[in-house]
Parts: structure tokens; C-alpha cells; sequence
């Protein structure tokens, strides 16, 4: 780790070679609509094959179900409350993975697909080029160009690759994809890859027009029951086009990687900021119904994929499927250590390598926890293995749910043990305390910039 790099730098006088980093963050992206965690369809063989060089976690769990605030989470190793972007729409108070990096030398771009993660919400800092591409399907346009992000993203590793080798930088790049979000309206040939689409027509009981590619119209008719049957099979063969689509550009993105010979170089990592609810019904009327991801917290909308491939550099004798649970919280630490960066001892998350070194039966969280205001509404919530609870403070009014995964795996029922109930209160109690605000944290600790000048990563 960073003792061999340090030692490398003083024998040889050279900083070692770090390096690369692509972050993929997959908008509302289920992992059970991926075939390397078991699906049937075809919606993701680029993926398939970057797991044969890869550590997949079956069990991965987020901090947050709207995008602002987990995605804040996956660049700040920090929980909501902690960076202060507890809701879509507000600013980080904290430095980024990003700014660490571009600190240290790396060459660093983001390119965005939504806009609660432009240059407003505070996830800029520290990239040197920053770019909003939306998705122009999601407006139901005639004219469909829905791989700008990508294609913005290939341009500027391409032109990396440019500079010559001995005086490059390492990269991180991060690349947002917004198409796999709802409206479910990926462009031909993804939008009839998996199915026939009826085109938009009137539906009884349905005021207007009905189209099913609009996310409003779905809603509204699912929520009412007028949905007929066969609209839920092609809203999700729209849902799985998107993944398709996305997939085979990430294809274009791990092949040019190949041929620039960059591909071993990089640590490349998939993640989701959240899942999405299908048509999945829950009875405990603590949520909003689907389509979408607004029955917070359901596994469905919490469960994300998370897939990482390290570089030839960390030296992985073999590669697994990860079955203990982990969260969001623990990606920060996981990648400075992949990079042979120094972890700050206030993260709370843990990194994941050693589990990736010695996979085994031991957990790695005993419970994750989540956080996040969506719309002033506060939720904070926990998962053990086999329970979930969940407290919700609107207008004033606390309420609270407690699921049994084990004897209720579809999440239906508030189980009635006031004794777990009692457990998790003082859980969360005490984590609540425990995190404390970070806000005032300051750019780079002292103790970072110290490992870094003694590792010969930062000259001043």
C-alpha cells in the first residue's frame, strides 16, 4: 500500500506510477436487472465481461434514494448530514474525492446527466473540466441524441491519452449516466429491443392522452389502478433498453481504454445512487406507490449494484462475488486505498479491500444506516441482515416502520416487536450523535497533507 510507495520514492527518487480512476455512477439502476447478478435478459453483457476482472458486491446498500445526496455520499465518503446535501437542490459543504486528487496532480473531469448535480450543488470542486449533458429522450423529443455524456467523456480520456506517457498525469474521471432514470424512452433500436411498445393513445378512465414513455402518465395511471397489464411488461422493456444502451457504451469506453493500453492502469468502478420501484406493492402505506423511486428505503429503491475492478497495481490474485452487506459510505475509503492514499481517520465508512483481499464470512457492517430530507421530509433508517427499520419526521409528526426481511421479504407489514423497535431507536440515537457535522472540515487535514509531502505526491 502506501508504505511500499513511499519506499518505492525514496530508494528510486521517483513518484511511483498511481493509478487511473472512472467512476460510472448508473442513474436508478437495479441490480437485479443485470445479468451478472442473475437476471435473464441480455440488458448488460459489456458488464458481464467487466466482472471477470472485477469485485462484485451482491449486498450493496445506499445512503440516500435522491441523487444530490448520495451522490455526494459516493464522492465525500461522508453521510448527508455530514456534507450537507441532505436534499436535490442544495450545496456541499465539504471538499470531494475530487479536489484530493487534482490536489495531488491527477487530471480530473466530470461529466453530469442531471442537473441537481451541476455546478449548483457544489460536486464541481475539483474537476478541471465539468460538464452538463441531459438526456434529450427524457423530453420526449423528436430528435434523440442521448449519448452526449459519453461521448464528451470519450473525447477527454482520448485527448488525455494524448500527452506523452512520461509526463502524464493519472486521471479520474467521473461520468453520471441520467438515461436509465425515469422517462423510460431510450431511442431506437433500445426501444424495441425487449418488446413491442404500444404507441400513445387513450386510455379509459386516463384524462388525455396516455403515453407510457412519460413518467407523469405512468404514475398517475399506475396510482390509480387503471394500468392495464401489458403496459407494466413494456415499461419495464423500456427500462431494460435504457440499461442496454447504456451498457453498450460503457463497451465503447472499456474498449478504447484496451486499445490505449490504459485498461490495467485503471481502477474502474460501477455504482448506482439508488435503485427504482417497478411495479412492486407495498401495504404498509408508510411510502408513496411507485413506478419510480419514491417508496424510499423498499429494497428495491435501496439495493444498488457496486462493482469494482482494480488496477494491476494492487495485485488481486483472484477476483469475487461479495456476499456481506455494505454501503455507499464505504466506497471513499475503499478507492484512497486502491490509490495508496492515506484514509482520514474521520470517515466513518470502512474500506473494502481487505474483504476484496480475503473475502469471508465475517460482516463487514453489521447494519448500514441511511439519511437524506427529500422535500423537508427527514428519513433515517437502518438494515441489519435480517431487519430494517425506518423513522420518518413530517411536519413535526414522527412515525416509524420496521420490516422483518426474513418473514417478510416483499416489505408489506409493520412488525409489532416493541423491543426491536426500542433496539433501533437507541441505534440510531447514538449513530445521530455519533456522526457529528463535518461542514467545517477543511480542504486537506493536516495529516493528509503530511502522508502526501512524505510520499513524495505533493511538492510544495
Amino acid at each position: 500500500g502506501l508504505f511500499a510507495f513511499k519506499l518505492f520514492s525514496i530508494i528510486t527518487g521517483t513518484i511511483p506510477k498511481r493509478p487511473n480512476l472512472l467512476l460510472l455512477t448508473l442513474d436508478t439502476l437495479r441490480p437485479d436487472h443485470l445479468s451478472v447478478y442473475g437476471y435473464q435478459r441480455a440488458t448488460s453483457p459489456s458488464l458481464s465481461s467487466l466482472t471477470k476482472d472485477s469485485f462484485v458486491f451482491e449486498n450493496a446498500f445506499t445512503v440516500a434514494t435522491n441523487s444530490g445526496p448520495s451522490h455526494a455520499t459516493l464522492l465525500t465518503g461522508l453521510y448527508p448530514a455530514q456534507h450537507g446535501l441532505v436534499d436535490n437542490g442544495q450545496r456541499i459543504k465539504v471538499p470531494t474525492i475530487s479536489k484530493t486528487l487534482s490536489q495531488i496532480d491527477y487530471d480530473t473531469a466530470g461529466f453530469v446527466g442531471y442537473y441537481a448535480l451541476g455546478e449548483e450543488s457544489g460536486l464541481d470542486k475539483g474537476f478541471e473540466n465539468f460538464e452538463y449533458h441531459p438526456i434529450a429522450s427524457h423530453d420526449h423529443d423528436e430528435e434523440k441524441d442521448d449519448l452526449k455524456g459519453f461521448n464528451a467523456a470519450i473525447k477527454w480520456i482520448k485527448s488525455w491519452n494524448k500527452t506523452p506517457t512520461n509526463s502524464r498525469s493519472p486521471f479520474f474521471a467521473w461520468v453520471h449516466v441520467q438515461n436509465i432514470h425515469e422517462s423510460y424512452d431510450p431511442p431506437s433500436p433500445y426501444n424495441s429491443m425487449f418488446g413491442k411498445i404500444t404507441s400513445p393513445q387513450a386510455l379509459e378512465g386516463f384524462e388525455g392522452e396516455f403515453d407510457l414513455r412519460c413518467a407523469n402518465d405512468l404514475a398517475k395511471a399506475w396510482r390509480a389502478g387503471i394500468l392495464p397489464a401489458h403496459f407494466k411488461k413494456e415499461a419495464m422493456d423500456l427500462y431494460d433498453g435504457e440499461i442496454r444502451l447504456v451498457d453498450d457504451q460503457l463497451g465503447r469506453i472499456f474498449a478504447m481504454l484496451k486499445s490505449m493500453e490504459g485498461y490495467d492502469d485503471t481502477v474502474i468502478v460501477i455504482a448506482s445512487d439508488h435503485g427504482e420501484i417497478l411495479f412492486e406493492l407495498y401495504e404498509n402505506e408508510f411510502y408513496k406507490r411507485g413506478p419510480g423511486h419514491s417508496a424510499r428505503y423498499t429494497d428495491a429503491s435501496i439495493h444498488v449494484p457496486l462493482i469494482i475492478k482494480p488496477a494491476k497495481i494492487n495485485e488481486f490474485d483472484k477476483k469475487h462475488h461479495i456476499k456481506q452487506m455494505v454501503s455507499t459510505i464505504d466506497l471513499v475509503p475503499t478507492l484512497l486505498q486502491l490509490l495508496g492514499l492515506p484514509i482520514p481517520s474521520d470517515l466513518p465508512g470502512v474500506s473494502l479491500v481487505n474483504a476484496m483481499r480475503q473475502p469471508s464470512a465475517s460482516p463487514i457492517n453489521e447494519k448500514v444506516y441511511f439519511h437524506e430530507k427529500p422535500h423537508g421530509v427527514e428519513y433515517i433508517g437502518l438494515r441489519t441482515e435480517q431487519w430494517k427499520f425506518v423513522t420518518k419526521i413530517k411536519e413535526g409528526v414522527e412515525s416509524s416502520l420496521l420490516i422483518d426481511l426474513v418473514n417478510d421479504p416483499d416489505e408489506n407489514f409493520n412488525s409489532q416487536s416493541i423491543a426491536k423497535v426500542r433496539e433501533f431507536e437507541a441505534s440510531l440515537k447514538a449513530w445521530k450523535k455519533n456522526m457529528g457535522s463535518i461542514y467545517n472540515r477543511s480542504e486537506i487535514t493536516d495529516e493528509m497533507r503530511q502522508v502526501l509531502k512524505d510520499g513524495g505526491y505533493l511538492r510544495e
